[in-house]
């Protein structure tokens, strides 16, 4: 059960937005604990999440309040499908630019779409998809090394303005990186632009960071959880000689999440409980979350 300000805070609502919906359109019915004051629970934020992204795509909450969480999930899979007209050939063309060394190309076309479109659609329209096709680009050699790093340090240039907004606020935050030796950041990237785009709040850190330093940050900035990417598999022992050194340096209660195509193999080989394999990005979402949420209401 989560407080009026941790539901607010984890749905992307404001404490007085949140009031107001329920007072004037009842969109959520809050339980309340002995004392009178409204209890959410995960199953409320959820709701309250999928409102708010539904406003901000222009539905008003007025025709919303009323609908089922399933109708809800339709409106939001139909709104992604729909306006935006030449989005989902956009990552194609910025990869076929990036193939010729058009660099000027893909940064404009890159740029025009941050400035221009809303986080959620950049997110599942463009880099997801431009992360997905680099992927594939590179595994079949359609793809140089040279180029990946190219369409890495581009993305990684425009992207951390949006990442790493409001560098100076109190919250606590999920801190995304990679260990020494991996310097494979795509992933990451996309896995810090998911969870930003569900609201959760991020401090991005790139690629290589010494593990002390990662401590180091966790406990100076409040950190409730460390996400890791480790993606080549001959980094794979190295990533096991850090992850104990992590372990044993990190505060207690600080969970460790790892992404990448080594992360069930890490998870499993160290056997510690606070490091988790997480591939899903909306599991990540949901763990982080949780850990937010029970933050908030401590």
């Amino acid at each position: 059960m989560f407080p009026v300000k941790a539901a607010a805070e984890l749905s992307g609502l404001t404490p007085e937005t949140l009031r107001a919906w329920e007072r004037r359109h009842a969109a959520v019915v809050p339980h309340r604990d002995d004392r009178g004051r409204r209890l959410y629970d995960a199953a409320m934020v959820e709701r309250l999440t999928r409102l708010h992204r539904l406003t901000d795509r222009g539905h008003p909450i007025r025709d919303l309040a009323g609908m089922e969480d399933d109708a809800l999930d339709r409106l939001l899979e139909e709104s992604r499908h729909v306006g935006y007209g030449g989005v989902e050939t956009l990552p194609g063309r910025m990869l076929d630019a990036i193939a010729d060394y058009r660099v000027d190309v893909f940064d404009r076309d890159l740029s025009v779409a941050i400035a221009t479109l809303p986080v959620q659609v950049l997110v599942a329209r463009v880099v997801t998809p431009l992360l997905r096709e680099v992927g594939l680009r590179w595994a079949d050699g359609r793809l140089a090394i040279a180029q990946e790093r190219l369409v890495s340090s581009l993305l990684r240039a425009r992207l951390l303005s949006v990442l790493n907004q409001n560098p100076r606020e109190a919250r606590p935050r999920l801190l995304f990186a990679t260990l020494p030796g991996e310097p494979h950041e795509l992933g990451l990237l996309g896995a810090a632009l998911h969870a930003y785009e569900a609201g959760l709040p991020v401090l991005y850190l790139g690629t290589e960071l010494p593990v002390l330093e990662i401590a180091r940050v966790t406990t100076r900035l409040d950190t409730v959880a460390v996400a890791l990417s480790s993606v080549d598999p001959g980094q794979a022992p190295a990533a096991l000689v850090a992850l104990r050194e992590l372990d044993g340096a990190l505060a207690p209660g600080v969970p460790v999440w790892i992404g990448g195509a080594n992360a069930r193999y890490l998870a499993e080989a160290l056997d510690i409980a606070r490091v988790q394999a997480v591939t899903e990005p909306m599991a990540l979402v949901q763990l982080g979350r949780h850990r937010l949420g029970n933050r908030n209401s401590r």
